[in-house]
């Protein structure tokens, strides 16, 4: 099953001691003139299900699933993970004295209302409020993702309409608790590929494979979304900015023929406009449109039209396909042009970066953007001297922190990026095996070690441009 459709970048294919500043800062000068724009939010990302441990936390749909197939690819499971929700202080030190500016973040639901709806676990609260306030102390913006995929047993799935009401519940606990203090939100992360993987193909929770089921996912996603970011909106400040980080993707036919090329089309269209465009007050695409219409109800399309802030993108590649009738969702992979380079696992594509964020300009009205997530998995050398040294990871950042310029420098109001990930995590169907992290994660002592690239990532923050 795997491959028969493309994981999202992560699925496809979370210390240092006072010496930390020392190595890392005074290496570099400022440069003259910032070569992106004043206020560019340079941070990192994670996220709850593949950093933080299962404890003090209910059950969610991804432990299930998790549980269900006997475990990811490498064996393990995200019982333990990172252990985040405890250590997360080993890595906003490194994160600070790197010159981090932000750190993106999720909300385990399970943790909040761990059993059932109604009143929040105090105890999940307080632990997401002490972890904000410890990133103010390092210096760190908190960004907060709602919803990350994770969603607690007692609250259904997205077969049900129901679950909208019960995710604009849980974003109103959220944002109250935090509205004070976090000024930029992301609702759901990469909201597409949950009925795509979890409801058509059954790669992901909840293993659904079907069409139909496809799209009565992706309007209840849709309709969910909508009710989350007003409510996140009626609960915070003026001047907060909410929107989702989007997966874009772009799909292509290298056959060429008539049959692989519409089916490529459908899936560009599904993966990377069935959600922005009817957030965006623009309905659902018409290759899309018959998957959800059974399931529109009147003031459907209002509610969902919230019209984000700004457009989070998230991007790592292209992705390579033919026809399959087989497929719930009409296409299978294929490998990608030889003269491509790969990372780890997915090619290596900087001037598409440059074209998407291009596009995203000139489809919504050239709004706002923040790269919410860029990230490359490599093979990497064992820990030596307290360092894990990974220069190919530094070239690939490289190459798209340029390809961000240079759509910057055509126009593009990016607003800031978001390296995936701050520590190596659990990445979901594959485990513990791939590793995105500026920070290694020793196993099992789950000890956090800097690599090279975080050194790298320092200088682009101090130059706020590609280094």
């Amino acid at each position: 099953m795997m491959s028969v459709l493309p994981i999202s970048r992560r699925a496809f294919l979370k210390g240092m001691g006072a010496t930390t500043a020392a190595t890392i800062l005074p290496r570099f000068a400022w440069a003259k003139e910032p070569t992106f724009g004043q206020d560019f939010l340079w941070g990192v990302a994670t996220s709850a299900p593949e950093s933080e441990s299962r404890a003090n936390r209910g059950r969610s749909n991804w432990d299930v699933f998790i549980d269900n197939i006997g475990g990811s690819a490498d064996g393990t499971n995200n019982v333990r993970n990172t252990e985040f929700d405890s250590r997360y202080l080993d890595e906003f030190k490194l994160l600070q004295a790197s010159g981090v500016k932000a750190f993106r973040f999720s909300f385990a639901w399970s943790r909040v209302q761990p059993e059932s709806p109604g009143a929040p676990n105090m105890r999940g609260l307080d632990h997401y409020d002490r972890m904000i306030d410890a990133m103010l102390e390092h210096g760190l913006e908190p960004v907060p993702t709602l919803f990350h995929w994770d969603i607690p047993l007692w609250a259904g799935d997205f077969l049900d309409r129901d679950i909208s009401r019960r995710m604009g519940d849980y974003a109103e606990i959220m944002a109250r608790l935090v509205g004070d203090r976090a000024k930029t939100w992301l609702l759901f992360n990469e909201p597409g590929i949950i009925p795509i993987f979890g409801y058509g193909q059954g790669i992901f929770a909840p293993g659904y494979r079907s069409r139909r089921y496809l799209g009565a996912a992706l309007h209840h996603v849709n309709l969910a979304h909508g009710r989350a970011l007003t409510a996140v909106r009626a609960n915070t400040s003026s001047g907060t900015r909410v929107s989702s980080a989007f997966n874009i993707m772009p799909f292509e036919a290298p056959s060429g023929s008539a049959e692989d090329v519409a089916a490529a089309r459908f899936m560009d269209v599904l993966w990377n406009e069935a959600v922005p465009a009817p957030a965006y007050g623009r309905g659902y695409p018409s290759l899309v449109l018959p998957l959800v219409e059974p399931y529109i109800q009147n003031g459907d399309m209002e509610a969902i039209a919230v019209k984000p802030d700004f457009f989070g993108l998230n991007f790592y590649s292209r992705s390579f396909v033919k026809a399959d009738p087989d497929s719930p969702v009409g296409i299978a992979l294929v490998e990608p042009p030889a003269e491509l380079e790969r990372t780890d696992e997915l090619p290596y594509d900087p001037d598409t970066y440059t074209k998407v964020l291009l596009k995203a300009h000139k489809d919504y009205d050239a709004p706002d953007i923040i790269a919410t997530e860029f990230g490359f998995p490599v093979a990497e050398e064992a820990p030596k001297d307290g360092w894990v040294n990974d220069p190919l990871r530094i070239k690939y950042m490289q190459g798209y922190i340029r390809a961000a310029h240079d759509a910057y420098q055509q126009g593009v109001k990016l607003k800031g990026m978001f390296y995936w990930s701050s520590t190596d995590n659990w990445e979901w169907v594959l485990g513990l095996r791939k590793h995105f992290g500026l920070i290694h994660i020793d196993q099992p002592s789950l000890k956090r070690i800097p690599k090279r690239s975080l050194e790298y990532y320092a200088k682009c923050i101090r130059l706020n441009g590609p280094a």
